[in-house]
């Protein structure tokens, strides 16, 4: 029979979070695992790369609203060179606040189980997930999933990540009616 020592648990940091951090508890405590908690950002360069440079401003300024001229005044900021900086400062901010987030979602759901670690990474979510549980040595992956009708088919990083994962990962699953 396979030990499972190491549980990795991918945080979201939404409202479904709480809900699937009981079972993870639970089983690692059961099975006497670590867990380590894991939360990815997507980098807002990503944003910028592939939807601010894209778009322009209209032809008109007769045809434009006064919420489409906020809008071009903001793609105007993050099409100009220093869009890299803007996004790599905001993209820190972020990733302090969801940092502590984390710390506070650790500490509310998990004070009584034994954490091997809890990091908050930017990158593409499916394949940070992946490689962090090939680099810690996990052996068991437990995610999260909504089985509200927008939802049917998880969501595209449980999807992803429980296709791709050499190691077994359980699903825990939440619908609307709860």
């Amino acid at each position: 029979m396979e030990e499972f020592k190491n549980i990795l648990y991918p945080v979201a940091l939404t409202d479904l979070s709480p809900r699937v951090a009981p079972s993870v508890a639970t089983l690692a405590g059961q099975l006497d695992a670590r867990v380590h908690l894991i939360h990815v950002l997507r980098p807002f360069g990503w944003y910028v790369d592939n939807f601010v440079a894209e778009l322009s401003e209209p032809e008109s300024r007769e045809s434009t609203s006064d919420s489409q001229s906020q809008v071009n005044s903001i793609i105007k900021l993050f099409s100009e060179p220093k869009s890299k900086r803007v996004a790599s400062d905001f993209e820190s901010q972020v990733q302090i606040q969801a940092k502590q987030k984390l710390e506070a979602f650790k500490e509310q759901y998990f004070s009584d189980t034994n954490i091997a670690d809890a990091v908050v990474i930017s990158g593409t979510r499916h394949k940070l997930i992946l490689e962090y549980a090939k680099s810690k040595g996990i052996d068991l992956i437990i995610m999260g999933a909504e089985t509200s009708l927008g939802k049917v088919m998880f969501g595209s990083v449980v999807e992803k990540v429980s296709k791709l994962a050499t190691v077994p990962v359980v699903i825990v699953k939440y619908g609307q009616n709860e």
